[in-house]
């Protein structure tokens, strides 16, 4: 079923676009607008993109055809593609480029004259073209005769046989990603799926034969054109509807190619072969005025019923113009007003007459005969106000009446002005009287006045009281006020200061201010004055309207008691040079860019784009950045700003939209632009770099590199004049040098031999203690038995034997003592020495071996070296030779029949030399006192008469080597003696 919407299209205003303003060539193709808000065009001469202002132009594209088509693609994936001949260019990120493929959406198609992908149509094709078409459910490939889906996967097709051309005109489109068929024959719209028919509509505004279709499936789009009106049809929910959306009139249609219409901005963009773009740009607002008369200025009116207005002469007149004439008989166009029974006062000659609502305002009565001209009215419970300027305008001041009973019949009071009055109202428990000098304050209780701004001297043309209780003084050319505690806080002016001649103020339900001026109507949020009140430093932006949304004129009309009405069905009435304006606040659109780009600069005439970031040498002159927004409403409502890095001050940027820097200075600048995108004061914010390369003398490697060339002369002034002296000084440094070394050697060698000394010193004590407590035994044993063979019978001989026997042993012992102190010392002295050189371990056993064999031969023992011939040691050779000399010659004497075995273990950090033997051994006495003795050596005293000399010496050497001595009985019998030495040297 179709669904026809009966909705009346707006009045408009066509704008027409060709090569004389803007276009590179008459013949627009196709229309587009991207996900980035931009319209795109394709004409046969380049690709066009149109920001509302300016129309950019592409066409100097490698390829040798400049004849564009349609588009197809997908403008939310902001892939949007063109053809022109083979070729194909992609709109991708604002800008437009040559594909070197020409396949898309996965499907490969032969693209040449006679085979085509299309996504749009218009009535006037070229016949005998078959062409593809790209679907959700498949690829469909279109010929005159028929219609083949395909599918993508198995490439099998569906033949559907029916005719797609009746009358030179294509009867196949695409709606919401749906195929359509149009029978003319039938009257029937179907719908194809899957290559098949599967539903029926019946639309008759399409299968007329003299509408004729334009659709576009990138735009999701189809339009009907018949009788000079543009429908758009819809499909929803199975059914198709269809919208009126302009009457065109006297627009030329029969070229018509193709059809865009923006429903954010309100316009119908119209393409044609030959006379290139005609834009419609549809009205928000309404202007009335009676037709063929020369009444077109207005000023003081009054609602009369929801939908109109009536003024001073009795004209009603609502958006569709006069409705009727009353006849009021007035001279006055700049008052009139209701009384409490809502009959209309009006003035002519003097007097104030009251239209009668009772004789539906046909009849009149004289209600008071003045002397002075009628500014304004009003009334309370109690009287009527009126306040009244001299007719004779040499005569200054004014005056305010108090009327009493709710009447003009009895003056109760007369309250004099110095000013001529202009305007009057009650509000707050005060009467507030505007004059051309200030705002009058009057008590309604006391009567008291008083002057508020007349210091300023403000004329003043309506006082207004908002919904919240404020009250908003307008001015003739000082702009406009908010009173607050008896002050005139000035609110701030639009960038062109057309709010200097505020007419009045309307209020919307939403708290936005309608201001009329004498040029252009604006609006603003209330909030945005208050707060601009309460801190004095906001922003506040004006939206500014102009005749291109629907006046006849930009200047409207103050100056009376009424500047200004609110109908009931809420349309606000506004009186101007050039008729009423009605308007809908709640339906009216304030529309504002939603973003911006920078990315195009004009660097000494030559275009370049770029991101975030710009490079240029300081040779560059001029610089213009080029701020490209896309909005299609009144430029003059773009607020864009620019922080050049300094402070947080910010300058308004000309609706030019370009920035130009000349000569700028070597370094990085940060430029942060803004743009007002909501009435909300919100902002979109964009920063871009601007880097100027220094010379080679700026950079800051040449400054680091001549401050370091700075300080390396004075350095080398430093070195020269103090050269001499550090030569002076080096020579003397030299000479102590060399005596501190000899005396750090000397020193060195005599800590050396101190510490050798004190050993020496410390082991000689100990060895003259032992002797001098053990040589004294024996030798007074010697002494008392000499005295006894003196002192006794020299003839017993049996007792001689015995005293001689003991004083052998002694002398025996003495002898033996001697020898091994001797050796010991001889030892000793050969220590001292710090020269160490390398011998072979088994040379030196070898050498003890051959000594002890032939007395080991006589107490049949048998001496055997097993020593690893490859074990070599650096420690002291004599001293060495000493220890295993004595543990040899022991092993000797008390090993009889026997062996005695002498090997060694080396490891990385040892070297163990092992003498074994099978003779007497030790008792565990003897083992303790020694290994008690070796690991106190130090502080043990020398018992050599206790066991002898010869261990007491190996152990004493054994620590000069710092060696290490452990010793046990050998199983079954005999001893075992390890001698453990440290590889690793000390240092």
């Amino acid at each position: 079923m179709l669904i026809c919407l009966p909705l009346c299209s707006q009045n408009y205003t066509v704008t027409h676009y060709n090569t004389d303003n803007g276009l590179p060539q008459n013949s627009v193709k196709d229309i587009v607008k991207d996900r980035y808000g931009f319209i795109w065009l394709t004409t046969e001469n380049g690709v066009v993109r149109y920001d509302g202002s300016v129309f950019n132009i592409f066409k100097d594209f490698p390829i040798n055809n400049q004849r564009f088509t349609f588009f197809y693609g997908n403008v939310q994936k902001d892939s949007i593609f063109t053809g022109a001949g083979y070729h194909t260019v992609l709109l991708h990120n604002r800008t437009a480029k040559v594909l070197k493929s020409t396949g898309h959406f996965g499907f490969k198609y032969k693209y040449d004259h006679n085979r085509r992908l299309s996504e749009s149509y218009n009535y006037h094709p070229n016949q005998g073209n078959p062409f593809y078409m790209m679907m959700k459910e498949g690829c469909y490939f279109i010929t005159d005769s028929s219609v083949i889906n395909i599918n993508p996967l198995s490439s099998k097709e569906k033949l559907l046989k029916i005719n797609t051309v009746y009358k030179k005109r294509r009867t196949i489109f695409t709606l919401n990603e749906k195929l359509f068929h149009i029978d003319y024959a039938s009257g029937k719209v179907y719908g194809i799926v899957n290559g098949r028919i599967k539903t029926q509509y019946d639309i008759p505004v399409v299968t007329d034969t003299n509408s004729t279709l334009v659709w576009s499936r990138v735009n999701n789009s189809v339009f009907i054109i018949k009788d000079q009106k543009i429908y758009s049809l819809s499909f929803e929910k199975g059914r198709f509807g269809s919208t009126l959306i302009a009457d065109a009139g006297n627009i030329n249609l029969q070229h018509l190619t193709c059809i865009y219409y923006d429903k954010v901005y309100q316009k119908l963009y119209l393409g044609s072969s030959i006379e290139g773009l005609t834009v419609l740009s549809f009205h928000q607002f309404s202007a009335t005025k009676e037709k063929n008369s020369s009444t077109t200025v207005f000023y003081s009116t009054l609602p009369y019923d929801n939908t109109s207005i009536i003024t001073p002469k009795g004209q009603l007149y609502n958006r569709n113009g006069m409705l009727s004439d009353r006849s009021f008989t007035s001279d006055s166009q700049y008052f009139m007003n209701y009384d409490p029974d809502q009959n209309i006062i009006v003035q002519d000659s003097g007097r104030l007459y009251t239209y009668l609502k009772s004789s539906s305002f046909s009849a009149r009565n004289l209600a008071v005969k003045t002397t002075s001209t009628v500014v304004d009215f009003l009334y309370d419970d109690k009287h009527y106000y009126t306040v009244t300027r001299p007719m004779s305008r040499q005569f200054l001041g004014g005056s305010l009446y108090i009327y009493k009973d709710r009447s003009f019949n009895t003056v109760e009071r007369v309250i004099h002005l110095d000013s001529e009055p202009t305007r009057l109202l009650m509000a707050n428990g005060f009467l507030w009287v505007g004059t051309i000098h200030g705002l009058v304050k009057i008590s309604l209780s006391t009567f008291k006045t008083k002057e508020i701004g007349t210091e300023k001297d403000i004329y003043i043309r309506n006082i207004i009281l908002s919904n919240d209780g404020d009250l908003w003084i307008t001015t003739l050319g000082k702009g406009f006020y908010l009173l607050k505690n008896d002050e005139l806080i000035k609110m701030p002016l639009d960038p062109d200061k057309n709010l200097l001649s505020a007419h009045t103020i309307l209020e919307d339900q939403k708290h936005f201010f309608w201001i009329p001026t004498n040029n252009g109507l604006y609006r603003v949020r209330e909030h945005n004055l208050l707060e601009f009140a309460r801190h004095r430093k906001n922003e506040v932006h004006y939206y500014r309207y102009t005749k291109d949304e629907g006046f006849n004129t930009n200047e409207f009309n103050g100056g009376s008691n009424i500047c200004g009405n609110i109908l009931k069905d809420g349309d606000f009435v506004l009186p101007s040079l050039n008729g009423l304006v009605f308007f809908n606040p709640l339906k009216t659109r304030s529309t504002y860019p939603k973003n911006f780009y920078l990315e195009r600069a004009l660097i000494d005439g030559k275009e370049i784009r770029f991101s975030e970031k710009l490079t240029v040498d300081q040779e560059v002159q001029k610089i213009d950045l080029f701020i490209d927004i896309p909005y299609f409403a009144n430029r003059n409502n773009i607020v864009i700003k620019l922080n050049r890095g300094s402070g947080e001050e910010w300058e308004n940027i000309e609706q030019g939209a370009k920035v130009t820097l000349f000569n700028p200075s070597y370094g990085d600048h940060l430029y942060t632009f803004k743009i007002l995108t909501s009435d909300n004061e919100t902002y979109v914010y964009k920063k871009i770099h601007i880097l100027v390369t220094p010379y080679f003398y700026q950079r800051a490697w040449f400054k680091v590199l001549c401050i370091l060339l700075l300080l390396l002369i004075i350095m080398c002034i430093v070195k020269i004049r103090t050269r001499i002296l550090k030569k002076k000084n080096r020579l003397l440094e030299d000479i102590i040098d060399a005596r501190t070394k000899k005396l750090s050697a000397a020193v060195e060698n005599l800590e050396k031999t101190k510490s050798q000394l004190n050993n020496e010193i410390e082991q000689q004590k100990k060895l003259i203690g032992t002797i001098t407590h053990d040589i004294a035994t024996p030798i007074r044993f010697i002494a008392f038995a000499s005295q006894d063979i003196l002192e006794n019978d020299r003839n017993d001989t049996e007792k001689l034997q015995k005293i001689l026997t003991s004083i052998s042993k002694s002398s025996g012992q003495l002898y033996n003592f001697t020898l091994a102190l001797k050796e010991y010392a001889d030892i000793y002295n050969n220590y001292r020495s710090d020269k160490k050189e390398s011998y072979a371990l088994y040379d030196l056993i070898e050498e003890k071996k051959e000594l002890f064999d032939p007395i080991a031969g006589n107490s049949n023992t048998i001496i055997s070296n097993t020593v690893d011939p490859d074990a070599y040691l650096d420690i002291n050779r004599n001293t060495l030779s000493v220890i295993i000399h004595n543990l040899l010659d022991n092993a000797v004497k008390f090993t009889k029949n026997g062996n005695i075995s002498i090997d060694s273990e080396v490891t990385r950090n040892t070297t163990v030399i092992i003498i074994k033997d099978n003779g007497t051994g030790m008792s565990p006495s003897q083992i303790e006192y020694y290994t008690s003795l070796h690991k106190n050596i130090d502080n043990e005293k020398l018992l050599l008469q206790k066991y002898g000399m010869g261990l007491h010496l190996v152990l004493q050497l054994a620590h000069i080597l710092r060696a290490t001595i452990e010793l046990e009985n050998n199983t079954p019998s005999g001893v075992v003696f390890r001698i453990i030495i440290n590889n690793i040297a000390d240092e």
